[in-house]
């Protein structure tokens, strides 16, 4: 191998590869506010350089997805888990999300419109991706919880479960309001979001119920995140003091819920009292608040990376929660993205696109990180010698992997055994896997039961 690949290298603190990452999240934020605000700033976006600014944060995108393609199956290849036994699904999903990219540039550039469909497949097939990443991840969780009974392990398993549901509903959100969208959308199509429906019908009962469920599975999630990041970053109270921690903490999230609830009625009683121009006040709101959500991610990316800074001492599991951490933070800029204003150009299209790969990132690093501590001995002990309570949470969870790693071997061998006795001994009955499992879950808990003693 004659290099590393870019994520790879990010445990060899290369600067160039720190600031590249954080050049990408900037721009992706740039994209995340462009399409917040599409329906005021239409001057900007349909000039030659909003134009430019598109097409380069598309470019950036797909170039984005195929450096973390690329990385993640250097890592999955290594070991059987539940990404290695489904990397050809997120092989094809890789390759439709290109495909798609590619057929809606083709549109904009070539013939000057985009089909509402384009929109609507890109859409389905990323956040489809990230849905299943989701369940994958949150099934595991809850399964850490029943070997070890890890409070962490059910937290965060209820956290990405949540996040589950919020990607699942916000397909069907995008794809009611882009429903109401003209079929095909060119410069002179109004850009309008959609939310209100004035209507009394069927379609709008149900267009009004699956924005409250996803507004409020989206603050669900917020806070379960939260409270996960206290655990992690916890140790730091004695280093900065209780004040400012949990000012730290708390503001990001605190001025998300402010601007989610309120609607900045305040901001917009400016435009009376001060004559201040009612869109100036209406961008400066909109980039409050996903200043706001990008701040819950950087924070919430914080709590890894202090995890990573704790565990140095073996460079592959640092590795992965860095990743993890950097994943994080580019899954909140990317999943509150929107193309519902539909644009054009489509801004808010190349965060989404890159959405599944963001989720893949925390996943990957998440899962993998405790892999790699379930199978060093060495990191196990530090971790168990540790005064940090957020490694513990990093052992607990290393311990349930452990647990569940050996009761698939134990179950493979006796349910071997049990047939051969079987056949030897002619016997009519034989126990069943389930009889198996249980026997075992029994002796796992005696055993668990005489180390608290």
């Amino acid at each position: 191998m004659k290099s590393l690949s870019t994520i790879s290298s990010l445990n060899k603190n290369s600067k160039i590869v720190v600031i590249s990452i954080w050049v990408f999240i900037s721009l992706l934020f740039v994209d995340l506010y462009v399409s917040s605000i599409t329906d005021v700033a239409t001057s900007f976006i349909q000039t030659t350089v909003g134009g430019a600014l598109f097409v380069l944060l598309m470019i950036l995108s797909m170039f984005g997805t195929l450096l973390v393609m690329s990385s993640i199956w250097k890592i999955v290849d290594k070991k059987n888990s539940i990404f290695s036994r489904h990397k050809m699904l997120f092989r094809v999903m890789q390759i439709v999300l290109y495909s798609l990219s590619a057929f809606l540039m083709i549109e904009i550039i070539l013939w000057n419109k985009y089909y509402t469909i384009s929109l609507t497949s890109i859409v389905i097939v990323s956040y489809g991706s990230s849905i299943l990443m989701s369940l994958f991840v949150s099934i595991k969780l809850f399964s850490w919880y029943k070997e070890n009974k890890n409070m962490f392990s059910l937290l965060f398993g209820l956290t990405i479960f949540f996040l589950f549901v919020n990607s699942l509903v916000s397909i069907f959100l995008f794809a009611t309001l882009l429903s109401e969208k003209p079929f095909q959308i060119d410069t002179t199509t109004p850009i309008v979001f959609n939310f209100e429906c004035e209507v009394d019908s069927l379609f709008c009962i149900f267009k009004e119920s699956i924005i409250n469920i996803q507004s409020y599975t989206l603050m669900i999630y917020f806070s379960l995140f939260w409270i996960c990041n206290y655990f992690l970053l916890h140790y730091r109270i004695k280093k900065i003091g209780k004040i400012k921690f949990f000012t730290l903490i708390t503001l990001p999230l605190a001025l998300f819920f402010f601007l989610f609830i309120y609607h900045y009625d305040e901001l917009y009683s400016l435009t009376e009292n001060m004559k201040f121009d009612e869109s100036s006040i209406f961008m400066l709101q909109i980039f409050i608040g996903i200043f706001s959500t990008a701040l819950c991610g950087i924070l919430y990316g914080l709590g890894f990376k202090s995890v990573a800074n704790l565990l140095k001492m073996s460079p592959k599991v640092e590795r992965y929660l860095i990743m993890a951490s950097y994943g994080i933070i580019l899954f909140f800029i990317t999943a509150n993205a929107t193309i519902v204003g539909a644009s054009f150009p489509p801004f808010g299209i190349p965060s989404i696109i890159f959405l599944p790969f963001a989720s893949l990132l925390f996943y990957v690093g998440i899962y993998y990180s405790i892999i790699a501590i379930s199978n060093d001995i060495r990191v196990r002990k530090y971790i168990k010698n540790s005064a940090y309570k957020e490694l513990e949470i990093m052992g607990n969870l290393a311990r349930s992997q452990m647990i569940g790693n050996m009761k698939e071997k134990v179950l493979e061998m006796t349910k071997k055994y049990s047939e051969e006795i079987h056949q030897s001994s002619e016997s009519e009955t034989m126990e069943t896997e389930e009889d198996l499992k249980s026997y075992l879950d029994e002796a796992i808990r005696i055993f668990n039961k005489g180390n608290k003693k």
